[in-house]
């Protein structure tokens, strides 16, 4: 009996094996064939480098260099201990450290989980030589975004940033991993899709110690494009050292294209440390700052800009006929208008001042008069012809349009009236009147070339490809006027009593125009905008000196280095100076 019994069981078991086999064979086979394959093929993801960025003489701004990463693939790791032992020793990491992360690799065990980046050439080398002997061990070359210029010009070039999982979603369809870095901000976001490369990869066999036996596939990664800028390197590093410990913004543009040569917004950053998460503590401290690095003053930020704005009611005057060159205002010091008195920055007053000597000794009265004359409507729809209160279109994203009030706007904007004692303050560059850096650099110009509105640039080409071609927009002012104009601009900075003669050179004729614009903070800012040679002007320069006083002072004076380090480079050719530069009134 016992041994039937035992006979059965026996029958059984085999049954059971049988079937379980069978199963296996049959019902899993699909399955155990798919294993088998992902356990024989493997698939090496080969990163496509980055474009450059380069200055207009072709001197490196940004660009992509090798780095090699550690990585696991946990799913083939043997002796976890060993391995942690080895890499300490290798990385000079502590070994708990390495265990910890080869631990947490195990969420993915059959994803490549990096546990070292850009760990040096020398390390990778030591490491490849005893690779084979960890199986589950790789050694990764790809790109590392490296910008060796450091602060310069940051603001401008931007920084990259991990994809975020919506981010992914929308553009995977185009060609995104999960794992790439985009753009945040500058020209490294405006022109993402042409720096951004498209990634290869290659299908390799490998034996059952993970080592490649053949390679069964490829595909070539494919590079980003290279980006010439308009960025003249030498101006642009002179521009930020000018602006170090303030806070502010310098553009410097060609007046005749639009082209920028330089643009420097301070406080700064220095985009390396988003593509180093060793630096991670540098990246919340410059996300958490309240003075905002991150922040493009140049485009961005958006300002009253104070008496730079007189230009525009000059021009609105003269071309509605509201005044002529030759008539004068008497100037006390003040102005009475209902029942409130507005001051003059000259409390005793500047006596009769015709247009030419308002623009140079920036009298409120002359312009508060003028201003009354033209109108506010008129004030605006001159500010609008110059560009103000809309974008400049430049190629980089997170532009303010600042804002250019009006009757109309107020009554949207505010369902309130607009009142006299408002024009006057508009009149003088105050009140609800905002503009960037950018915008009063673009306005200035119409000045510093005859007449015309320019669109600005920051890219010039990609690859051998010119992209942005220069626009010119004649405006429909009178020669008569802009000459006028640039003659009482001449005035402010080249006059021994001109407000702007801090701004002053003995070795080419500057023009332009101060501002001190009052804010809520009880600071004011600083402004100086102008252009030179006079005789055919090559540069525009705005400089702002966010709360630093009278742009008299740092402004103007910084302005007149730039001018006359832009000299040295050879970038405003050449002009005779001559001693009618102090002939004004």
């Amino acid at each position: 009996m016992r041994t039937r019994v035992l006979a059965l069981i026996l029958f059984l078991w085999l049954g059971y094996i049988l079937f379980g086999l069978t199963y296996v064979q049959i019902g899993l086979h699909e399955r155990m064939k798919v294993m088998s394959e992902e356990n024989r093929l493997k698939v090496v993801p080969l990163m496509a480098p980055r474009g450059s960025i380069t200055d207009r003489n072709g001197e490196v701004l940004v660009k992509d260099v090798l780095s090699f990463n550690v990585s696991v693939l946990y799913s083939r790791i043997k002796d976890k201990s060993r391995l942690a032992s080895t890499l300490s020793s290798v990385l000079d990491v502590p070994e708990a450290e390495m265990t910890e992360k080869i631990e947490k690799s195990r969420r993915r065990p059959f994803n490549h989980v990096v546990l070292a980046e850009d760990i040096g050439i020398e390390k990778a080398v030591h490491l490849e030589e005893i690779e084979m002997d960890f199986p589950g061990l790789l050694i990764d070359v790809s790109a590392k975004r490296e910008y060796p210029k450091g602060k310069t010009a940051s603001n401008l070039l931007g920084y990259l940033g991990l994809i975020n999982r919506t981010e992914f979603e929308k553009l995977k369809h185009y060609g995104y991993s999960i794992s790439d870095v985009i753009g945040r901000s500058g020209i490294e976001k405006q022109y993402d899709n042409y720096l951004r490369g498209r990634h290869g990869g290659k299908q390799v066999e490998v034996d059952h110690r993970g080592r490649q036996v053949s390679t069964l596939g490829y595909k070539e990664p494919v590079p980003g494009r290279n980006l010439r800028s308009t960025i003249d390197l030498e101006l642009q590093s002179f521009c930020d050292d000018l602006l170090e410990d303030k806070r502010g913004a310098i553009v410097a543009m060609d007046p005749s294209s639009g082209e920028v040569l330089a643009m420097a917004s301070a406080p700064s950053f220095d985009p390396g440390i988003f593509v180093d998460r060793k630096r991670s503590e540098e990246v919340s401290e410059v996300l958490n700052d309240n003075e905002y690095p991150l922040l493009n003053r140049a485009i961005t930020g958006a300002y009253p800009p104070g008496s730079v704005f007189k230009v525009v009611t000059a021009a609105a005057a003269l071309e509605t006929g509201s005044v002529t060159p030759e008539r004068s205002f008497y100037c006390p010091g003040s102005m009475t208008l209902g029942n409130r008195t507005f001051r003059c920055w000259k409390e005793s007053g500047h006596g009769e001042q015709d247009l030419r000597r308002a623009i140079k000794n920036s009298c409120n009265v002359y312009f508060w008069r003028a201003g009354l004359l033209v109108g506010v409507d008129s004030i605006a729809e001159y500010g609008s012809l110059m560009g103000l209160g809309d974008t400049t279109g430049i190629d980089l994203p997170g532009e303010s349009g600042g804002v250019l009030p009006s009757r109309e706007w107020k009554r949207e904007r505010l369902n309130k009236q607009w009142y006299r004692g408002e024009t006057l303050n508009y009149a003088i560059g105050q009140g609800y009147l905002l503009c960037t850096p950018l915008q009063l650099a673009r306005m200035m110009s119409v000045f510093a070339n005859g007449g015309y509105l320019v669109e600005p640039y920051v890219v010039d080409s990609i690859g051998d490809v010119k992209v942005n071609i220069p626009e010119k927009k004649p405006l429909g002012i009178s020669d008569a006027s802009v000459e006028q104009i640039r003659a009482g601009l001449r005035d402010v900075v080249n006059h021994p009593r001109g407000t702007g003669m801090k701004a002053r050179s003995d070795k080419v004729v500057i023009s332009g125009k101060t501002g001190t614009a009052q804010t809520s903070r009880g600071k004011n800012h600083g402004w100086f905008g102008g252009f030179a040679p006079y005789e055919e002007a090559r540069l525009t320069v705005v400089v702002f000196d966010e709360y630093g006083g009278k742009g008299g002072y740092y402004a103007a004076g910084t302005a007149g280095k730039v001018f006359e380090k832009a000299r040295e480079l050879g970038l405003l050719g050449e002009e005779y100076v001559d001693s009618a530069g102090e002939s004004g009134s």
